[in-house]
């Protein structure tokens, strides 16, 4: 699984290829000299130049070992600071599913399987086409659970942002990472809004809809732009089972591919 944040940490191969390249050339004159005049300051040299190329060497492997563990630290700490939000997200687009598996029960949709943007395009469709009685006690249940959802998006988003020096003294803070957040930030917090004034009776179902229509269009965006959870957008799911190792796989793969 791909993530944002790759490998903070590196090698600085140009400083030791020019040291190395410096301390061979140095040892390939001292043996050549050596041979030459076989005096003892030309042993010294060689002697030197050996120890040189070995010890860059040794420092290498050393370097290479501390940037390793510096890294996983690294990713670690990105992991615990991201995980939460990743997993609300799932909360949130999983919400279509639930409602079209739990107020359309006999469609048989616990059993069925497909993308977030397909669940909401069937939520939609099977609210539109309700009569207006079924549409009242759906819209309240629909919001209620979005409210819950988003609500808990917002905290997540939050609580990252109170951490962003954890980020900066592990060397993964990343300001496009942080973009990224100020739009899930702007988008969730305009459905709150949007939600508010549908829960106080301020807003009629074709503006709902309408309006969600828009929020999804860039959330799929934002989505796409996260590497880490750009398969949200391509695997497809049953109600309450979002988690299937194999249709996660498979949508990692299709969202790799180059897009149109």
């Amino acid at each position: 699984m791909q993530r944002h944040i790759k490998k903070p940490y590196r090698i600085n191969w140009k400083m030791y290829s020019l040291i190395g390249g410096i301390s061979v050339v140095m040892m390939i004159v001292s043996v050549i000299s050596d041979n030459i005049t076989h005096n003892i300051i030309s042993e010294i040299m060689k002697n030197l130049a050996f120890g040189c190329v070995a010890s860059i060497f040794i420092a290498l492997l050393l370097d290479i070992g501390n940037i390793n563990e510096k890294n996983k630290k690294a990713i670690s700490v990105y992991d615990t600071v991201y995980s939460d939000l990743k997993g609300k997200i799932v909360w949130y687009i999983e919400t279509w599913s639930h409602f079209c598996s739990a107020a359309y029960r006999d469609e048989g949709y616990r059993d069925k399987k497909y993308t977030w943007i397909e669940w909401y395009e069937i939520a939609k469709y099977k609210f539109m086409e309700s009569d207006d009685n079924k549409q009242k006690m759906l819209s309240c249940f629909l919001n209620e659970s979005l409210v819950f959802s988003v609500e808990e998006i917002e905290k997540a988003i939050r609580q990252i942002k109170h951490q962003q020096y954890i980020l900066n003294i592990n060397g993964i803070y990343d300001e496009k990472l942080n973009k990224i957040l100020d739009d899930y930030e702007f988008e969730f917090g305009a459905a709150k809004l949007l939600l508010k004034r549908c829960l106080e009776n301020h807003l009629d179902n074709d503006e709902f809809w309408n309006s969600f229509d828009a929020i999804n269009q860039d959330l799929i965006n934002y989505i796409n732009n996260w590497v880490d959870i750009s398969f949200y957008n391509y695997v497809k799911f049953k109600p309450y089972k979002f988690i299937d190792a194999e249709e996660i796989m498979r949508a990692i793969l299709k969202s790799e591919l180059p897009k149109k």
